[in-house]
């Protein structure tokens, strides 16, 4: 601790030599023969005083240099650990991206199969319906062969039911992994979101890729939208859209978007953008929907 009359020590050194009050100046009797010591005697206590203030400021010195170090490997292993981070997450995304075109080519690869296989169905009991006609008009004789046929419809019959219902089972089967996004429950029907997200891509430019659609969920995948950069300072950017409408209580809609946005620099490089700015881009999507639906409710409402 300082005592009354000390100065502290200056950046941790050494604490420097105590100057005495003010007094009266000696006489020439009594002035101190300083230079009467030896010289050798003056030299080592001037080499002890810079030695101990050199000693002190260096500890200090060297504590600050080590702390420097810690810290700078600190910052080094966070930055190799946030770099991990983010290469984890693009792979990620690329097995997302798969994903989602596999399920979308079985997806349509089912549906087609499905429709022609019940094409090809009804087109046979059509046949059959227009061969069993003939045959009443017919002849007696060939009573036997219109119970063969009655049969064949029957069974033709039997046949489309179940791969209507298979069609059906498929389409509850299906099932979309909602990764990131943005989800908001709609007070609105199931059929008027369908239809108002429909009419919202198609207003900002959005063509839909494909769509599949039950009596308790749709799922629309647009097609990827590319706008030029307008400028050297104002990026371009590619954007597509992954939606998904679900029935929810009270006959409301939840509905669930997720954008895959890019930006786009003059010179055609795409670089990824801030996932700020992409999920303002998602709320900004549902909040148009909500925006339209509400107008057309109070619009109707003003009509009764």
């Amino acid at each position: 601790m300082l005592q009354s009359g000390q100065n502290p020590p200056i950046n941790g050194c050494a604490e420097p030599v105590k100057i005495p009050a003010l007094q009266r100046p000696p006489t020439s009797n009594q002035i101190p023969g300083i230079f009467s010591w030896p010289s050798g005697r003056v030299f080592s206590v001037l080499v002890a005083m810079l030695l101990l203030f050199l000693t002190g400021c260096s500890q200090d010195n060297s504590g600050l240099h080590e702390e420097n170090i810690k810290l700078k490997k600190q910052i080094a292993k966070l930055e190799s650990v946030i770099h991990s981070l983010q290469e984890g997450n693009r792979i990620m995304q690329q097995q997302i991206n798969l994903l989602n075109q596999e399920a979308r080519k079985t997806a349509e690869s089912y549906e087609e199969q499905l429709r022609d296989a019940e094409a090809t169905h009804l087109e046979q009991l059509r046949d059959a319906q227009a061969k069993m006609t003939e045959l009443v008009n017919g002849p007696k004789k060939d009573v036997a062969r219109i119970k063969t046929l009655e049969q064949e419809n029957r069974k033709l019959e039997g046949e489309t039911k179940w791969l209507r219902s298979q069609r059906d089972q498929i389409r509850k089967a299906l099932t979309l992994h909602q990764i990131g996004g943005q989800t908001m429950e709609l007070p609105f029907s199931f059929s008027s979101v369908s239809k108002i997200i429909e009419e919202a891509l198609t207003k900002n430019g959005y063509s839909i890729l494909s769509s599949m659609q039950t009596d308790q969920q749709a799922i629309y995948i647009t097609d990827r939208k590319t706008s030029l950069p307008p400028s050297l300072e104002l990026p371009g950017f590619r954007n597509q859209y992954l939606l998904s409408i679900e029935k929810g209580p009270s006959d409301h809609a939840i509905v669930w978007v997720r954008a895959e946005f890019e930006k786009l620099s003059k010179n055609g490089q795409m670089f990824s953008a801030p996932q700020s700015e992409i999920t303002e881009i998602e709320l900004r999507l549902i909040q148009e929907i909500h925006q339209v639906l509400s107008n057309g409710a109070a619009a109707q409402a003003k009509n009764f």
